[in-house]
């Protein structure tokens, strides 16, 4: 159970990654796709923590530690990004919007930050379906 809702949260995350936020860009204008961005994130996130606690709890019932370990690293990833990220970087990108040239280091910063923890919450979880 705990691999296939391993399996279901890694696809999640690289459909939204690649597929959806990727192309939100592409297909909209700046404003709508920052509108449209700003409703999805949090529910990406939320859901990340919603099922990644399921994961966890079903790997500690299983005895299996070092899976449980990681699959807790996963969700504090998405606790932080939804928690702290989305709010910083909403404030951001609303001074990038006003003109602000040091708002856009930050944003981009930020930005970064939230790739390359969403990244790194992938490899976790091949690692955990390949342990």
């Amino acid at each position: 159970m705990a691999e296939y809702l391993t399996v279901a949260l890694l696809s999640i995350m690289i459909f939204y990654s690649f597929g959806i936020a990727f192309n939100v860009h592409k297909t909209l204008d700046k404003e709508n796709a920052g509108k449209l961005l700003r409703k999805l994130f949090p529910l990406y996130f939320l859901w990340g923590i919603i099922i990644s606690i399921f994961i966890e709890v079903t790997f500690l019932y299983q005895g299996t530690s070092l899976k449980a370990l990681l699959i807790a690293i996963v969700a504090i990833g998405f606790l932080y990004s939804r928690q702290v990220l989305v709010p910083l970087l909403n404030k951001n990108r609303d001074l990038v919007n006003e003109g602000n040239e040091e708002a856009k280091k930050t944003f981009g910063s930020l930005h970064l930050r939230s790739v390359s923890i969403n990244l790194v919450q992938m490899l976790l979880l091949i690692i955990v379906l390949f342990i």
